[in-house]
């Protein structure tokens, strides 16, 4: 019923629009490796594929659902993102600094865009002298070199950005980000800062905006004409300048769970694109669940580390944990052994986690804090027990706490009571419920869902050949004039000239003139003696 009323909706607005969108060319890039990012990009394409769109894609992951309008360019070998930051780290280490993270992003950024432009079948797409495109799709994820194909194409550009915003899509989309009340990406304070916080808030962003600008993209720069140079004429724009030409942005945010923003009409949030009406469970999972008579505790670290990773003495801590639970356990575990299994736990090398977390009989998501499982489990109500390993799971899951639905617990550190304990809490407790629900019904309370709402803005682009008319001349204009300082020194100047000179000048006078009247005393007071 939710999904023949989602497309109801999307088709009565395409009517009312009086607009339709003759089946377009779309290129759409995903050059990021890890299978979270592709899971929730491949919900876009599906979805423009269905409305009839003829789409490349160059990803890292096939399609499990091939389709007569889609042309794959499968980037292999996928780059070995454990090879050069090994998992054994990852569950070892604990909170790194946020500059350390932005370096992070940084390389990996350039060494994943390098490896993607390597491949052969990407080499002969960019050395392609006859295929034309409506549209490049790119996921704003560290690749500004891959905007160059916009470029090549003569196309607009739009982006899907799948961490939330960051500063400089503000600063493309023509707006200088308020760091007053608006942290920097990697950062989970509030809207309402101290002022340290504000002060640190400063320093991290306009640290992140000169080393962006002045030592990022200038490496950015050199990939995109190591790849690109030889095969179009003239000079190749930078890669700064084709940030600023993006047409519209696709932001991974939601207005109930995200602090209120300035905007522009190309940025366009979301969230929760991904999350779609539940599924009927395989039959053992289904009955597993449907017979939990204290509820069920669902347990998954994400696509890309896995439980199978984890030092062995941290599984059997969670095994322990598990054991001594009334509730059955769920957990997401990639071999099809795990040795001795306590007999409340039930363990599957894949589970569908949207469909598991819509069950009424699930009480407890236990997870590493991914933004895309977050929302998972905030549009179904179910309250967390974070576990944060890296990147912006740390920042998810400070909100989560916060905000009243989730525990949290330091991978490294956490013993088995411990886990007892916060996982007992949480079922228990019954704030954490309640704040869950809470939460899940702002998430759900659209106009449209996010996936129609994206789809739309998308053919509108294509529609309106780039909707120039969106774009907001800030974008283009250097900071001294948006910030009108080129106007405030104008100010100082005329307010010289019109008080502070006359004023000189008069004192001047009056300095002379008190001057000469003391002479002409003294002279008279002389010839009276």
């Amino acid at each position: 019923m939710q999904l023949q009323l989602r497309s109801l909706i999307g088709i009565c607005l395409l009517t009312m629009c009086g607009l339709s969108c003759n089946a377009a060319r779309i290129l759409f890039m995903g050059p990021f490796p890890a299978p979270s990012h592709w899971m929730w990009l491949e919900h876009f394409q599906r979805d423009l594929l269905k409305r009839g769109h003829h789409v490349t894609s160059v990803n890292n992951h096939p399609t499990k659902t091939p389709h007569e309008n889609l042309t794959e360019i499968i980037i292999s070998p996928s780059f070995d993102i454990p090879k050069h930051f090994p998992k054994k780290n990852i569950f070892n280490m604990q909170f790194a600094s946020d500059f350390q993270n932005l370096q992070m992003w940084w390389q990996i950024g350039l060494m994943t865009t390098e490896h993607a432009l390597q491949d052969a079948q990407l080499k002969r797409l960019i050395d392609s002298k006859d295929e034309q495109f409506d549209l490049v799709i790119l996921e704003q994820f560290f690749h500004e070199a891959f905007l160059m194909f916009g470029k090549k194409f003569s196309c607009p550009v739009a982006t899907i950005g799948t961490m939330g915003y960051a500063d400089n899509m503000d600063h493309a989309m023509g707006l200088v980000t308020p760091w007053s009340f608006i942290p920097h990406l990697l950062l989970s304070h509030t809207d309402k800062m101290t002022f340290s916080q504000r002060v640190y808030n400063t320093y991290l962003s306009l640290y992140d905006a000169i080393m962006r600008r002045w030592y990022y993209l200038p490496k950015m720069q050199q990939l995109a004409e190591k790849y690109f140079g030889e095969v179009m004429n003239g000079v190749l724009p930078h890669v700064h300048d084709l940030e600023r030409n993006i047409s519209l942005m696709l932001i991974n945010s939601h207005r109930s769970v995200d602090l209120p923003r300035p905007s522009m009409p190309g940025l366009i949030n979301v969230g929760g694109a991904h999350i779609q009406p539940a599924k009927k469970l395989p039959t053992d999972m289904q009955n597993f669940l449907d017979n939990a008579t204290h509820g069920v505790v669902y347990f998954s670290l994400g696509s890309y580390m896995k439980s199978t990773d984890m030092p062995p003495e941290k599984t059997a801590q969670i095994l322990q944990a598990f054991g001594k639970l009334k509730q059955k356990v769920l957990w997401k575990y990639e071999n099809a052994s795990i040795g001795q299994l306590p007999s409340n736990v039930m363990i599957s090398k894949w589970m569908p986690q949207n469909d598991i977390l819509a069950h009424p009989n699930v009480k407890l998501f236990i997870t590493h804090g991914g933004i895309f499982g977050t929302q998972e489990g905030i549009y179904w109500g179910v309250p967390m027990l974070c576990i944060p390993l890296y990147g912006d799971q740390h920042r998810n899951t400070i909100k989560s706490v916060r905000e009243g639905y989730a525990r949290s617990l330091v991978f490294s550190k956490f013993t088995v009571d411990e886990m007892v304990q916060n996982i007992e809490t949480l079922i228990y407790e019954p704030q954490y419920k309640r704040s869950a629900l809470e939460v899940s019904q702002r998430f759900r309370d659209n106009a449209i869902h996010p996936l129609d709402e994206a789809s739309f803005w998308i053919e509108y682009i294509i529609r309106h050949r780039g909707a120039k008319h969106l774009k907001s001349q800030g974008a283009f204009m250097p900071l001294y004039q948006y910030l009108l300082l080129d106007v405030l020194g104008c100010a100082l100047l005329v307010l010289l000239l019109t008080v502070y000179l006359p004023w000189r000048m008069l004192r001047k006078v009056h300095k002379m003139w008190t001057a000469n009247a003391a002479t002409a005393q003294a002279q008279r007071a002389k010839k009276q003696l």
